[in-house]
C-alpha cells in the first residue's frame, strides 16, 4: 500500500502527474485535484490512496491529509468512485465541501461533472454530520456512554445509522439527559422526514 509519495514531477497530464519517486526510480501516474496541476512545483509530497478498477490501478494523491480524509469519506457514498471523488476535490476545497454539507446545499456537488441531483443529495444525506473539519469533530468525553445509549435507542426505533448519527450530532455539546437527547434527535429526524 502506498500511503505517501514524495518525488520529482516529471510530467503533467490532463488530470494527473507523473512522479519519479525518491529513491525508487519508478515513475507513478497520480490522479490529483486540478489545484495540484497548477502549482508548478517540481517536487511534491502527496498523501495517496491506491484503487484497483477494471481498467487498472489508480493512485489518487492529495496535498494535505485533510483532502485525503474528505476523499475517503466521499468513497463511502454509494455511486461515488475514486475519479468522481477527485473531481469533487478539483472543483471545491475541503472547506467548501464542509460548508455545503452543513447547509445541506446540493448545488456545489451538482457543479461537479458527472454528479446529478440524486447523487448530490445522497452525498449530503450520508455525510452531513459525519464529515466535519477535524478541529470541529466531537472530542471523546465522559458523555460518550450517553451518546452510545442515544444512538442505540435510535437504531432500535428503526432509523439507519446514518440518520441516527446526523440527528445525534445536532445534540452534541448540549447539557441534556439521555432522554432529552433522544427527544431532541427525534424532533430533528421528524423535521427532516424519512428518506426512501
Amino acid at each position: 500500500m502506498i500511503a505517501e509519495l514524495r518525488g520529482e514531477v516529471i510530467d503533467r497530464r490532463e488530470d494527473s502527474l507523473v512522479v519519479l519517486a525518491d529513491g525508487t526510480g519508478l515513475g507513478l501516474e497520480v490522479m490529483v485535484p486540478d489545484r495540484a496541476l497548477d502549482d508548478g512545483e517540481s517536487h511534491v509530497r502527496l498523501f495517496t490512496s491506491l484503487h484497483v478498477a477494471t481498467d487498472g490501478p489508480m493512485l489518487a494523491g492529495f496535498g494535505t491529509a485533510e483532502e485525503l480524509r474528505v476523499f475517503k469519506a466521499l468513497l463511502n457514498v454509494n455511486g461515488v468512485g475514486p475519479r468522481m471523488a477527485v473531481r469533487v476535490l478539483s472543483t471545491h476545497p475541503a472547506s467548501r465541501i464542509y460548508e455545503a454539507l452543513d447547509q445541506e446545499d446540493p448545488k456545489p456537488f451538482q457543479a461537479v461533472s458527472g454528479i446529478g441531483a440524486r447523487t448530490a443529495n445522497r452525498i449530503i444525506l450520508e455525510l452531513r454530520g459525519k464529515l466535519v473539519p477535524e478541529d470541529k469533530a466531537p472530542a471523546e468525553t465522559a458523555d460518550d456512554e450517553n451518546t452510545r445509549e442515544v444512538l442505540e435507542a435510535l437504531l432500535g426505533l428503526g432509523y439507519t445509522r446514518t440518520e441516527a448519527t446526523i440527528a445525534l450530532n445536532q445534540t452534541i455539546g448540549e447539557p441534556m439527559s439521555v432522554e432529552a437527547r433522544i427527544a431532541a434527535a427525534l424532533r430533528d429526524l421528524g423535521g427532516r422526514g424519512r428518506t426512501a
